[in-house]
């Protein structure tokens, strides 16, 4: 064994001992002991949250109609879109935060006698997503549009977000380093080494936009649909890889 080699295996031995009298491996704290300073180091994983209230909200809204002609369909679809889209434009909402997503036309088949199915219909799909920046006015625009567009329209899923969520994901980045710092100095204590430098950090983030499950159809009672925003939260993940002194 080089003198080298026989400095580290010590250290190496320590910081084994340390997890293993801990119950198991964290499985986010891997060990690199390498022949040179930069492999030889500890990584971890550190994670921060921020989380505001949403300034946002992203509706799925889709019209669907069926009819034994796709002429008909089609027609009657287009009067119910035209319609849910003028209501959603009459309470402010912009051109550019209205976008058709699909637009779908699809044979309905009767498979309930025996030989090959007959089709019996058509069904006429367009699926659209409203972006709301007044949030004050969603429960407005939500109940204008299904009025509008009546038993063809579809609310298939709400969103909230944020238009700028870069200050949340800054919070949450530095909060995930000082989480990182704090394990990686928690293994260094136990090993009875010093922590060094950064080498690397990685990073991913979560926490886009919060879906709020609603009705596939219709108002919710005859009163304005409540809605609340509630917080939204952004979350932070790191991993940090740190030297070992020597």
């Amino acid at each position: 064994m080089t003198d080298r080699n026989a400095r580290f295996a010590p250290l190496v031995a320590t910081f084994l001992g340390a997890l293993l009298l801990a119950g198991c491996f964290s499985p986010d704290t891997t060990v690199f002991t390498g022949e040179t300073a930069v492999e030889n180091g500890i990584t971890v994983s550190g994670t921060g949250e921020a989380s505001a209230p949403p300034d946002m909200a992203i509706l799925d809204l889709a019209i669907e109609i069926a009819s034994a002609s796709v002429a008909d369909a089609r027609e009657r679809a287009a009067r119910a879109a035209n319609s849910l889209i003028q209501a959603i434009q009459a309470n402010g909402v912009a051109d550019r935060d209205i976008q058709t997503r699909s637009v779908s036309v699809s044979p309905q088949y009767d498979y309930s006698r025996p030989g090959t199915p007959t089709i019996t219909g058509y069904l006429v799909q367009n699926t659209l997503a409203v972006r709301v920046r007044d949030l004050g006015r969603l429960a407005t625009i939500v109940d204008a549009a299904l009025d509008a567009a009546g038993d063809a329209a579809r609310l298939q899923g709400l969103q909230f977000t944020f238009s700028d969520p870069e200050e949340l994901q800054k919070t949450a980045r530095q909060r995930a380093i000082e989480d990182a710092r704090t394990r990686a100095e928690t293994y260094a204590a136990a090993a009875g080494v010093r922590l060094g430098t950064v080498v690397a950090i990685t990073e991913t983030i979560s926490g886009g936009p919060i879906p709020l499950g609603l009705p596939a159809g219709g108002r919710i009672g005859a009163d304005s649909t409540p809605i609340e925003t509630g917080e939204s939260t952004v979350t932070v993940t790191v991993t940090v890889r740190y030297q070992i002194e020597p």
